[in-house]
């Protein structure tokens, strides 16, 4: 069964010219651990580019000390 990063990379892939596509993006080999490598830091890269609200975490702060005294 393929996943959305295999399918993403083997579309990187193609779009590149190579003939080669992955059946796993972890499967170990070489070109996998490449993909695996640069989907991770353009995912990463995406994500920090605009301001998304289904790729933020919000949670409340507490305040633990007060310096005042």
């Amino acid at each position: 069964m393929s996943s959305m990063p295999t399918d993403v990379a083997n579309q990187a892939l193609d779009a590149a010219g190579v003939f080669f596509t992955l059946g796993d993006i972890e499967e170990g080999t070489r070109p996998a651990q490449v993909m695996l490598r640069a989907y991770a830091q353009c995912r990463k890269q995406l994500l920090r580019a605009a301001n998304w609200n289904f790729a933020r975490f919000t949670a409340p702060m507490t305040l633990l000390a007060d310096r005042t005294g």
